[in-house]
């Protein structure tokens, strides 16, 4: 078995799997690392995201919760 990754942001990259489709002994295999990226993606936008909170916080734009604050549902 031989493992190629083709990038498919060109019009000849497209063209080339179409081509390759048609083959009987080729088998197309979903890229795992994509589903870990956008997981890493999200991660690091919610990193960010508390970041500008905390920053906002400390400029004192946004009052901070308390636990009380989580407690109380009123």
């Amino acid at each position: 078995m031989v493992t190629v990754k083709i990038k498919d942001n060109s019009k000849q990259a497209k063209l080339l799997l179409e081509y390759i489709k048609g083959f009987s002994f080729v088998e197309f295999v979903t890229d795992r690392s994509t589903k870990s990226s956008s997981k890493q993606e999200k991660f690091l936008t919610d990193i960010e995201n508390g970041l500008r909170e905390v920053k906002q916080i400390r400029e004192g734009k946004v009052k901070p919760l308390t636990v009380s604050d989580l407690w109380d549902e009123e």
